[in-house]
């Protein structure tokens, strides 16, 4: 018979419900518990949160009572909007330390642990030791697409000498302002649109760099961050925000990752809010796709490994392969040995499709 898994899940935003779904119809997971921030959602049950048939769970609002839970793993979605890191290190650690899994999507560089502060990777895995217990922290971009994929498609090429990702995310159905402004759409460059320095995006795409590099067995001196924008053409408006004619309509953020005086690892991922681009960077749409995000892999080595990747389906995949990244982790984690993992030590299967019964 095979194992099932109890569950406590943190956090019903967006990719949280997704996830939360997926957990109800599995019938290898059993839900033990569910917290949330959101104080009107407290003595739901989780069913009526998520639209689901009632679960007999209640959602609680106090982190205590949670890390009491007798659960095999927690599935950790809540924010860190406007959190200190430190407040969301230590909920980890804390649930770590209490015996339970945590597999999480939280903060992009904790898909590759290994680029955190020593500190807190230190806090990390202290926190497995004293618990038993095993982190993950995963997602699409980081997490998958721009950086374990090319790994696992480098493993069939003699000594490649470099790895570039392109990727391509359309966000005009994205209805989250804080997207949209930090990306700064809609708004007036105040300076070059070419070229310009990015390092406040660096936190969020080290841990994708830094795994690139240490899976292919490179030493990295420095991670070089910059960006470049492309005006729209005509208005536009879209449920997260407008955007003007002349003003920012696609981002392009660009990482990297120097060896040896070469950018042998390079990462490029654009974010244009029209569907009809006012760039022409790589990859372009191909014109009979009806995907939303599209990723392109190019591998020098022997031989030369080219790959072209889309995510096709709702308005929003990548929320969807995010969630079902995180869910399809839990049984992994919760069967390996104890500590800090990341996508180079620890396999993610799919479940394939499971007829009703």
């Amino acid at each position: 018979m095979s194992r099932r898994y109890r569950i406590a899940h943190y956090g019903t935003g967006q990719i949280g419900k997704l996830a939360l779904r997926q957990i109800l119809e599995r019938s290898e997971f059993e839900l033990v518990g569910h917290l949330v921030h959101t104080k009107s959602k407290i003595g739901l049950d989780t069913g009526e949160i998520v639209g689901c048939p009632a679960t007999g769970v209640k959602a609680i609002g106090d982190f205590d009572e949670f890390c009491g839970l007798d659960a095999d793993c927690v599935v950790y979605f809540a924010t860190d909007f406007g959190r200190e890191a430190d407040e969301v290190i230590e909920e980890m650690c804390r649930l770590l330390e209490s015996g339970k899994n945590v597999v999480t999507t939280t903060f992009t560089r904790m898909v590759y642990p290994q680029s955190l502060p020593a500190a807190t990777l230190t806090r990390l895995e202290n926190a497995c030791a004293a618990g038993h217990s095993g982190f993950f922290g995963t997602g699409v971009a980081p997490g998958f697409t721009i950086d374990a994929l090319p790994i696992h498609c480098a493993s069939v090429s003699e000594n490649p000498r470099s790895v570039r990702i392109y990727e391509r995310v359309l966000q005009g159905t994205y209805q989250d302002p804080l997207s949209f402004r930090a990306l700064g759409f809609g708004s007036i460059p105040d300076g070059p649109i070419v070229d310009v320095p990015a390092d406040a995006w660096l936190g969020h795409f080290e841990g994708a760099v830094r795994m690139l590099a240490d899976g292919f067995g490179w030493q990295l001196s420095e991670i070089r961050a910059l960006q470049d924008l492309a005006l729209a053409q005509r208005d536009y408006k879209f449920v997260a925000g407008d955007i003007p004619e002349g003003t920012i309509a696609a981002v392009r953020l660009r990482f990297d990752g120097m060896v040896d005086g070469e950018a042998r690892v390079q990462v490029a991922s654009v974010y244009t809010m029209p569907d009809d681009p006012a760039d022409s960077w790589p990859p372009v749409r191909p014109p009979s796709s009806q995907a939303r995000r599209y990723t392109r892999i190019e591998i020098d080595g022997n031989p030369a490994v080219s790959v072209q990747f889309e995510l096709e389906g709702d308005q929003l995949p990548g929320g969807d392969a995010t969630a079902t990244r995180a869910v399809n982790a839990i049984a992994p984690l919760c069967n390996a040995a104890p500590g800090v993992h990341s996508a180079l030590d620890l396999v993610i299967p799919p479940r394939g499709f499971q007829p009703l019964t």
